[in-house]
């Protein structure tokens, strides 16, 4: 993989505004968009003030689709009970901008143990700990971009309704770091975005739509 310059990765994870669906969302989601509408400093902003409290209001979307990913791509998730759940030995996941513990807690229900799972977000540690009982990282995407956590292996890397905000500038480090770290991504969005290009080192396998709740599940592989 060719790593764009260290100048570009100290950029900054911007977000964009969410745009309207052209459906009614499920109820709560709305009023999450309103409110990145009304930060000053949009999503970014709406997150640092409120992560302690948030609740992801597709909550129940999302534990469907990743029960529906763990069904469909039992490879992903295969190793991840292997050996002592306490021990370092047997894969990984990493809930990538893990909110108040969503995905977590979705792959808890579905069998996979809390000491596989490791977590992070800069703005919702005290959200994700209220509900899982246990501390995430507090790595931010920009923390991934400029190789903070380059040398930790996981299996697959999900991340849930976070990526689909950072600009179209941003992403090609981003992507390029997770490939370095990760064999499997999985991607949860609401929308077509975020798109990856190829060379920036996933290939997009198959995608999967909840058409309840509107939600996108795409399995990238690493080239």
């Amino acid at each position: 993989l060719t790593l764009p310059s260290l100048e570009r990765a100290r950029v900054p994870c911007r977000f964009v505004e969410r745009q309207a669906m052209h459906r009614k969302p499920p109820s709560g989601v709305s009023g999450v968009r309103n409110a990145y509408a009304s930060n000053a400093d949009g999503a970014e902003g709406y997150y640092a003030e409120q992560g302690a409290s948030y609740v992801n209001p597709h909550d129940g979307g999302v534990r469907e689709s990743i029960h529906d990913a763990i069904r469909t791509w039992p490879a992903l998730f295969k190793g991840l009970v292997v050996g002592e759940p306490s021990s370092e030995d047997g894969d990984r996941i990493l809930d990538l901008s893990c909110g108040s513990g969503e995905v977590t807690d979705a792959l808890i229900k579905a069998g996979i143990p809390l000491e596989r799972i490791d977590a992070c977000d800069p703005y919702t540690q005290q959200a994700y700990h209220h509900r899982i009982k246990k501390k995430c990282q507090d790595w931010s995407f920009q923390d991934i971009s400029n190789g903070d956590v380059a040398d930790r292996k996981w299996k697959t890397v999900i991340c849930s309704f976070a990526m689909h905000l950072c600009e179209k500038d941003f992403l090609p480090t981003l992507v390029m770091m997770l490939a370095v770290s990760c064999d499997h991504l999985l991607i949860l969005t609401p929308h077509k975005r975020p798109e990856l290009d190829p060379n920036w080192g996933f290939v997009l396998a198959e995608e999967k739509k909840n058409d309840r709740w509107r939600i996108r599940t795409r399995r990238y592989d690493r080239k």
